[in-house]
């Protein structure tokens, strides 16, 4: 493996931070598809979050001398994305003075999903399972999606979400217990274990 895919995140910041423009490329190429991703659930409007992207690496550029170092560069541009979609969500609808949450739905799309995963699933069951997943709130959809699809930890997501630590826990939790619930009534064949695996296995957007 090449030297520089070895460098973690606080090697690459700091030559970043020092002048090195050809790493923010490499940071670029690490991160820009799940900043598309994350993105994409907040919007359908696809165009609005490639500017995003593109927004966030020029301010970057210029800004980095009065940038401070990170050793967890997906979180630092994860924050950045919210951050830079919330606002353009609430300018484009002129909510500027409603709650930031509110205003941003989170659609995590699972209906184009299925044929992505190992599973084998009827149609009866692809139903349960959509149905199930849209009666989750938008704040929970997003903490899972977070957790699972994107591996981040409890404390990463508190920060994108601007919860503490033990409330993002209790958010993915209810959001489970709320699954398991809906679809243990319903069939048999769900459990905690199938929708850990499913979750994570998500068809990206692309």
């Amino acid at each position: 493996m090449p030297a520089h895919l070895k460098e973690n995140d606080q090697t690459l910041w700091s030559k970043f931070l020092h002048g090195n423009e050809q790493v923010l490329s490499l940071i670029y190429l690490r991160h820009a598809n799940a900043l598309f991703d994350y993105g994409c659930k907040m919007t359908s409007d696809r165009d609005l979050v490639k500017d995003a992207i593109q927004d966030i690496f020029c301010t970057l550029i210029r800004n980095r001398e009065n940038l401070s170092g990170t050793d967890n560069i997906r979180l630092y541009l994860f924050k950045a994305m919210k951050r830079k979609l919330v606002r353009e969500i609430q300018k484009a609808h002129r909510l500027q003075h409603v709650d930031a949450e509110s205003t941003v739905r989170f659609d995590l799309a699972f209906l184009h999903s299925f044929d992505h995963t190992e599973f084998e699933l009827t149609e009866r069951q692809k139903k349960e399972l959509v149905e199930a997943i849209e009666s989750l709130t938008d704040r929970q959809k997003e903490a899972i999606y977070l957790r699972f699809t994107r591996g981040l930890d409890y404390k990463e997501i508190s920060m994108i979400m601007n919860l503490n630590y033990q409330s993002s826990r209790a958010l993915i939790h209810r959001a489970i217990a709320k699954l398991r619930e809906i679809l243990s009534v319903k069939s048999d064949i769900f459990n905690q274990s199938f929708l850990v695996l499913f979750l994570r296995n998500i068809k990206p957007v692309v």
